[in-house]
């Protein structure tokens, strides 16, 4: 760990001087390490200091400024979570991020305000996740305010009975100049993981197949080849099958903005979920427009429809394909104009502003306890709780009963034995 200092201060009365963010590992790829990477670089040498703690270090990751790893520093991140106060210091924690953690350091965490970020939609957590599975963590979990990404997920979050919300937006490291040229950018792109039962990346396939079809070009994608693809060996198949394994570029791994966006004509973003959708504002950053799904609630919440990008209610091959044959390069170059305007409001200047404004109030108006439920009362999985105490209690009775049960047949067994061998030591010749 280095650059954060872990002397003893005394506290100052409502004075914000820390922001810690939490998060699994800070080293891996995706949204959330990605975005606490980027807000710990760029937050260097504001007057609030914002600290990185993570749960666990990759070796094979060098460690970073501002940062501390629970594992294997526990003894230091101690250390400084004894010098945060409530007053001063407030954390932010992804989802259920701070289960990673251990007892000793989620007891130090939790005396302190917590800003719950649902980074993942509301929608998906109830259905994807086993967060909910866990109830003695989904029960005693509080916080003291939520930040959603969306109207579309506080509204959601509304309709389960959870109030206490605000918006925010997410960043994106911003451009000055948008380098985007019909001439130049010729590849319609996929850029994220092969997921099928979220990111939808399944339904590339019949899209790729209909643009080899109509002689639009080969779909490039960037994605990886790691366990967070998980259905890669399936989607591999599936372009085979279809007889499109030509049609189809495939890059692995590659971080490398310009790499990722350079030469991308239109970004594609089939999810059938996503909170808020980073790739959209990285494309958004080099002038790409984006054909998302409208029932998702981050695309929806950042794309204009016809403007910046297109939202579909069907992410079918006909409508992808209809709207790429319509895209003239003027069209192109227009929606590129919008799309490299937009992404200037995602700056991660106002993002640091806001996160600090949101954590100043929740700090000046904390009461020495979180109090606010981030997940919702669920009565299925509550009933499902009570029916397994129930099952475990009747299991702890059929114990019971065949201990007795036991102990009653052993002594109606062995006391005759007891008795035979007794006559049988008196009479020994008889």
């Amino acid at each position: 760990m280095t650059g954060v200092a872990t002397d003893s201060l005394p506290p100052v009365p409502f004075k914000l001087r820390t922001i810690v963010h939490l998060v699994q590992d800070v080293a891996k790829i995706g949204g959330i390490p990605g975005r606490v990477r980027n807000t710990i670089a760029s937050a260097q040498g504001r007057p609030i200091q914002h600290i990185c703690l993570s749960a666990r270090r990759d070796p094979a990751a060098p460690p970073l400024a501002n940062t501390l790893y629970a594992e294997p520093d526990e003894a230091e991140t101690l250390a400084f979570l004894a010098t945060c106060h409530a007053t001063d210091t407030v954390v932010i924690t992804p989802n259920s991020v701070i289960r990673a953690f251990s007892p000793a350091v989620r007891e130090q965490l939790t005396r302190l305000p917590l800003l719950h970020m649902a980074s993942g939609q509301l929608a998906f957590i109830l259905q994807d996740s086993d967060v909910l599975a866990h109830l003695d963590f989904v029960d005693t979990y509080k916080v003291s305010r939520i930040l959603c990404l969306s109207d579309m997920d506080m509204s959601f979050h509304r309709q389960m009975g959870i109030h206490d919300l605000t918006k925010i937006r997410l960043p994106v490291a911003t451009r000055a100049t948008n380098g985007y040229s019909p001439a130049t950018n010729r590849f319609v792109t996929y850029v994220g993981r092969i997921d099928f039962h979220a990111k939808g990346a399944e339904r590339l396939v019949p899209v790729a197949r209909l643009m080899q079809e109509r002689g639009l070009g080969r779909l490039r994608i960037f994605t990886t080849d790691g366990p967070n693809s998980p259905d890669l060996p399936a989607f591999l198949a599936l372009l085979d099958e279809a007889g499109v394994s030509d049609g189809v570029e495939i890059i692995y791994n590659v971080t490398d903005k310009p790499a990722l966006y350079s030469e991308a004509s239109v970004v594609l973003l089939p999810s059938k979920k996503e909170s808020f959708g980073n790739v959209i504002l990285e494309a958004f950053s080099f002038g790409v427009p984006v054909m998302a799904t409208s029932y998702a609630p981050g695309p929806a919440e950042v794309i204009r429809h016809g403007e910046d990008g297109f939202l579909l209610d069907e992410f079918s091959a006909e409508a992808v394909v209809a709207l790429l044959e319509s895209l003239t390069p003027e069209k192109r170059a227009k929606l590129s104009r919008a799309a490299f305007a937009r992404h200037h409001d995602y700056s991660m200047e106002q993002y640091l502003a806001s996160l600090e404004t949101i954590a100043a109030d929740t700090a000046l108006a904390f009461e020495g306890k979180n109090r606010v439920r981030a997940f919702p009362h669920v009565r299925a999985t509550e009933n499902l709780r009570a029916q397994i105490k129930d099952a475990r209690r009747q299991i702890r009775l059929l114990e019971k009963g065949m201990k007795s049960l036991k102990e009653s047949y052993s002594w109606r067994i062995t006391e005759p034995l007891r008795l035979i061998k007794s006559k049988l030591s008196r009479n020994p010749q008889g």
